[in-house]
């Protein structure tokens, strides 16, 4: 009896040991964490709090509501005054759409290191990034910046975070006949290309719409 008591107290200790070394093990990983925002293995674009950009993107993002979408028509639409090299009032133009983070991802998106690009009819077409107005397309903006919090608002960098929402306005060089199909792909300072939205072009009967 005495040995078989012995037996269950080095059993004990035994299994104390195993977990005060996972227990130490967890600790340390969390201090990692916490101290640079980083997982202690692994190197893919998505690791970090705010990396340049996702590694893929395209798992980052999310549309937030509908996707509008403008004839080409000059001044349409208003916040960004587009104005369009060949104006055509039965075509689509440009579009619009907010997007966020994916709910529940501390990451973030900064914009000034993106490029989008505009897939339709086979040709692919690098968008220029213009701030300016009005804006001459093709080209895409930043047109509006918001936070989802109450009392909190977007701050003045172009990095999308977690509660913000960003209002992204895109336009190609030439405008879309009804019922074309197109992709809009956006891209980080790497090449890595991802999808961001798309959809075939409606016909246009006034000067918004959205996508069919």
């Amino acid at each position: 009896m005495r040995s078989g008591k012995r037996w269950n107290e080095r059993a004990v200790t035994v299994l104390e040991l195993i977990a005060f070394v996972f227990v130490a093990i967890a600790m340390v990983y969390l201090v990692i964490v916490l101290a640079t925002g980083q997982h202690p293995t692994g190197s893919g674009g998505d690791q970090g709090l705010i990396p340049s950009v996702a590694g893929a993107t395209g798992k980052t993002l999310r549309i937030v509501g509908s996707v509008t979408v403008f004839a080409a028509t000059n001044n349409n639409p208003s916040d960004v005054a587009a104005q369009y090299p060949v104006p055509d009032s039965t075509r689509m133009g440009s579009l619009e759409s907010n997007v966020a983070l994916l709910i529940g991802d501390d990451g973030g998106v900064d914009f000034d290191k993106v490029n989008l690009v505009w897939i339709a009819n086979g040709t692919a077409e690098r968008i220029p990034r213009k701030d300016s107005r009005p804006l001459v397309c093709p080209g895409w903006t930043i047109a509006g910046k918001y936070n989802v919090i109450p009392l909190k608002s977007a701050n003045s960098n172009d990095i999308l975070e977690p509660g913000e929402q960003f209002l992204i306005f895109v336009c190609p060089e030439t405008p879309i006949p009804a019922y074309q199909e197109f992709t809009v792909r956006i891209e980080d300072s790497g090449g890595y290309q991802s999808p961001f939205l798309g959809g075939t072009a409606p016909v246009m009967t006034g000067p918004l719409g959205s996508l069919m």
